[in-house]
């Protein structure tokens, strides 16, 4: 809500906030408790499959919704935002793998995470 809130339109970094959080994390959850038998090593509650999958759905969600709202003329993109939806969606990825769930909801952590690495390559 808060990322809607200050960023909708205007600016990549909502866009890309809510994409990993619906796009990456929800299918990460899907794929992760289908085919997620080989568990990561530092947490054992998450798996090699849902973490592969949030990083590869993040990544396609964000850019075609980047690239949708571009379309519109909301803002313009280059050849380098691919490589920074990489970024973010790797921050993004790591911080949902980590146990941090039983104090943190990673329903909270990954758009954090998303918003300011977004925030620190493409700017408020």
């Amino acid at each position: 809500m808060v990322s809607s809130l200050i960023f909708w339109r205007e600016s990549p970094v909502g866009i890309i906030s809510l994409a990993m959080m619906s796009g990456g994390d929800g299918i990460a959850d899907i794929i992760g408790r289908r085919y997620g038998s080989l568990k990561l090593p530092h947490n054992r509650r998450k798996s090699w499959m849902g973490s592969i999958s949030m990083f590869i759905f993040g990544i396609i969600f964000s850019v075609m919704m980047l690239y949708y709202f571009s379309a519109f003329g909301y803002f313009h993109l280059g050849w380098s935002t691919v490589e920074k939806v990489v970024l973010i969606s790797f921050a993004a990825t790591v911080v949902e793998s980590l146990p941090l769930s039983e104090v943190i909801d990673d329903n909270i952590t990954v758009p954090v995470t998303s918003m300011v690495a977004a925030c620190l390559l493409f700017g408020f």
